[in-house]
């Protein structure tokens, strides 16, 4: 086991850590939509990496899915339950990716599958992020995605299973970080 194997996943998990503090502040307003999507599928992408004996790539899954979980349990408790269509279309497409994972018993197709479903369920944050900004952050997404990258150094067997979900991880949280950086300078505060 490599350094990297226990590093990635605790820079990526403690880069949401600012996140956890500013929602709790009531600074920042999770989409439940997203957080609980991410929170299901890094758990079944988790499960697919142990199945396949993946530990270090489940390592960083299931790591990343404790920050999740206590983002959205602050967002159910801050009672921000602003839904629209694009919240749930974006669940019902992951919900189809889940549902696929759960009938084809196949650790490609999982990962494949969650991949699917964590990017439908990205899709009302870049939403939340391209409206209201402000209610975002960058950083943590930016850190998260560091932690993938450095997770990625410890993985010899590059495969789907191994890289896939660590590899996706990396381009977004890139991509939400930029999105979130940028619209930020570019819109004025509320």
């Amino acid at each position: 086991m490599s350094i990297f194997s226990i590093v990635g996943p605790i820079v990526a998990a403690l880069g949401f850590t600012p996140y956890i503090i500013q929602t709790y502040k009531g600074v920042l307003k999770p989409r439940i939509a997203s957080w609980t999507t991410w929170s299901l599928v890094t758990a079944i992408a988790t499960a697919a990496e142990f199945s396949n004996h993946d530990y270090v790539s489940a390592a960083f899954t299931g790591l990343a899915t404790v920050p999740e979980l206590i983002i959205l349990a602050m967002a159910f408790k801050k009672r921000d339950f602003d839904y629209n269509w694009i919240d749930a279309a974006s669940q019902l497409l992951s919900l189809i990716g889940i549902i696929f994972w759960l009938t084809s018993h196949n650790p490609e197709w999982a990962v494949i599958a969650t991949i699917g479903a964590d990017f439908f369920g990205a899709v009302p944050t870049f939403y939340h992020a391209w409206l209201s900004p402000h209610n975002e952050a960058w950083l943590p997404f930016l850190i998260s995605a560091i932690g993938a990258g450095i997770s990625l150094l410890a993985i010899r067997n590059i495969g789907i299973v191994a890289a896939g979900f660590p590899i996706y991880l990396l381009l977004i949280d890139i991509s939400l970080s930029l999105t979130i950086f940028f619209r930020q300078k570019s819109a004025k505060l509320p």
